[in-house]
């Protein structure tokens, strides 16, 4: 059996249909994880022969120089159907900041350090702003997507930065916050394979991705075929990040 490692923060639930019938049909056997420091583990021991994972994790992978695996799909936006994933940085409506700089010292939410949204996209922001996101302002967890813009309203924290589609889905996020920053560059995580997979499983698994629809309400759209052109201007800028992030 083929080994397929998921990363089930992302929304793909491997005990629904299609999936389980598609595993059974190709010979995958799924294991799901929130555990992104032991999914990162096992990618850099080559453990799985597929893993769906955050974009960044993927990018930090090839910064390496390993070259195990290769991109299949990639996720879309679930409003505009672009591999383009844009972030937008927002603060409560009555907040005095209109840009980045403002907002020094500040406490920023976010999910995680492997988040492309709320973690990448700002360290990029503060980077480009000559500052670094060590010493900028202080991170704190919170609740995700539209749980970091309610961290933001009710105070416990005073900015974030997330998806734009996450803060146009609500239509009381542009009554309560407002935006002062923005990263356009971003992607979605991906699915990637281990290089030398036979070639009917990785077409078989490859069609089962680009067909899947994915619920009313989910947060992402389906897959697009991966491209090394459709991430290159986002490792571009992650590749300015310093190695420690």
């Amino acid at each position: 059996m083929l080994s397929f490692l998921i990363d089930s923060n992302l929304g793909l639930d491997p005990a629904g249909e299609p999936w389980r019938e598609v595993f059974a049909r190709i010979g995958i056997a799924s294991t799901s994880t929130t555990d992104l420091a032991e999914l990162d583990r096992s990618v850099a021991a080559h453990e799985p022969d597929i893993v769906f994972l955050p974009i960044a994790d993927f990018h930090r992978v090839l910064a390496s120089g390993d070259r195990h695996y290769r991109g299949l799909t990639m996720l879309t936006s679930r409003l505009t159907g672009s591999t383009n994933l844009p972030s937008v940085l927002v603060v409560r409506k009555d907040d005095p900041a209109t840009c980045l700089t403002d907002l020094a010292g500040a406490s920023f939410g976010y999910i995680n350090s492997s988040c492309t949204s709320s973690y990448y996209a700002l360290a990029i922001l503060v980077q480009r702003s000559g500052f670094s996101l060590a010493d900028f302002g202080v991170m704190c967890r919170t609740a995700p997507w539209q749980g970091q813009i309610d961290a933001v309203v009710s105070g416990d924290v005073r900015a974030t930065m997330v998806l734009e589609d996450v803060w146009k889905s609500a239509p009381v996020n542009a009554d309560t916050t407002k935006i002062v920053g923005r990263y356009d560059r971003a992607t979605g995580a991906v699915t990637v394979i281990r290089e030398g997979l036979a070639p009917p499983v990785v077409s078989a698994l490859r069609d089962a991705l680009l067909t899947w629809k994915p619920q009313p309400g989910a947060l992402f759209g389906g897959f697009a075929t991966f491209t090394e052109s459709g991430v290159a201007a986002f490792f571009a800028d992650l590749d300015q990040l310093p190695a420690t992030l």
